[in-house]
């Protein structure tokens, strides 16, 4: 009764709301509601509440290990996805501004080069609304900007605003800035490139363990038994799950460190 009170508690809690029920049936981009972590969490700690008249200290100390493991492994999976995400938009920024400059160069007006790209271009759409609107286009712009990877946007806006003001032409400064932006990200792929390999070593060298486990088994012995039904197992395999741990948040941190612009 207690892990049924439990998980329907946590389904009523994160329950989607009704805006977002709607975007999906409407075929919407609706995204995942938050929280989804705090569900799964309720819903293992629900079902393991039979469990607990057989828990003890090395147990604890195990199922706290697996959990401080698994969050650290999502943590960086997301980070991972987060760069990627970046990656994906920067270069979709940089194909806008440089099809930009190219409608701009044929003789099309400003405004309808925006009608044009926001049917492929989603960041643009509002952008395209205020033009027809008369409204502030680069100020929409700017506020499209602070997407994480859409930084470019916030150069495009200045552009348009001073040809906009000085009537200088956008397609020439729309060309520099498609070939700056360009440069920057072959720079940004060099460095990435560079600190793969220490990546892939950080990750390799905490799986290593595992290896030997199985090396151990093969021998004869029961390495997982001792690791995870002694006082002393545990506290070797909480240490060596932390080291490891902080080993690849620290190459990560000088491969964020190394990839951030000066």
């Amino acid at each position: 009764m207690a892990a049924a009170l439990l998980t329907a508690t946590a389904v009523l809690l994160r329950w989607p709301s009704g805006s977002w029920r709607l975007r999906r049936r409407l075929g919407g981009r609706a995204q995942i509601p938050r929280g989804w972590a705090m569900l799964a969490a309720t819903a293992i700690a629900a079902s393991a509440l039979p469990l607990l008249p057989a828990v003890s200290g090395p147990r604890v100390v195990l199922a706290a290990t697996a959990a401080g493991v698994i969050w650290f492994g999502a943590g960086q999976l997301g980070r991972s996805r987060r760069r990627d995400r970046m990656a994906r938009l920067r270069s979709e920024s940089i194909e806008l501004v440089g099809l930009m400059a190219a409608e701009l160069r044929a003789g099309v007006l400003p405004q309808r080069m925006l009608t044009g790209l926001a049917g492929d271009f989603e960041v643009v759409a509002a952008a395209a609304r205020a033009a027809e609107l008369g409204g502030d286009v680069p100020a929409v712009l700017r506020e499209a900007a602070t997407e994480p990877g859409r930084g470019l946007l916030r150069d495009l806006a200045g552009a348009w605003q001073v040809a906009d003001r000085s009537g200088a032409p956008l397609a020439t400064v729309l060309d520099r800035l498609e070939q700056s932006a360009r440069i920057d990200r072959e720079i940004a792929r060099e460095i990435e490139s560079g600190v793969a390999p220490a990546r892939a070593t950080g990750r390799l060298m905490a799986a290593l363990p595992v290896l030997g486990l199985m090396l151990g088994s093969g021998m004869g012995g029961d390495p997982v038994a001792v690791l995870t039904s002694t006082w002393i197992g545990v506290l070797c395999l909480a240490a060596g799950c932390a080291l490891a741990c902080a080993g690849i948040a620290w190459i990560e941190h000088i491969a964020a460190s190394a990839a951030q612009p000066p």
